[in-house]
């Protein structure tokens, strides 16, 4: 390659990255913030669940054993 041709390329490389950058560093943390929060509210709502369905087993299990003991006496 000659000398000019290689200056261009890389002017254009220099210039190409430094776009990119620039670009990612405003809207990349907006975005990243707003996929935090977003897995944040997602993971409150998963807890809520697990919550409710621990909840539902242990008045499950309580049944379970007042019927064994019913079965027992009868």
């Amino acid at each position: 390659m000659n000398r000019p041709t290689l200056l261009a390329f890389a002017l254009a490389l220099a210039l190409t990255l430094s776009v990119r950058v620039h670009s990612q560093s405003v809207t990349g943390a907006k975005s990243t913030l707003q996929q935090l929060q977003a897995v944040k509210a997602a993971n409150a709502a998963l807890l809520e669940k697990q919550t409710a369905t621990l909840l539902k087993l242990d008045e499950l299990q309580k049944e379970a054993a007042q019927t064994k003991f019913m079965v027992k006496r009868g």
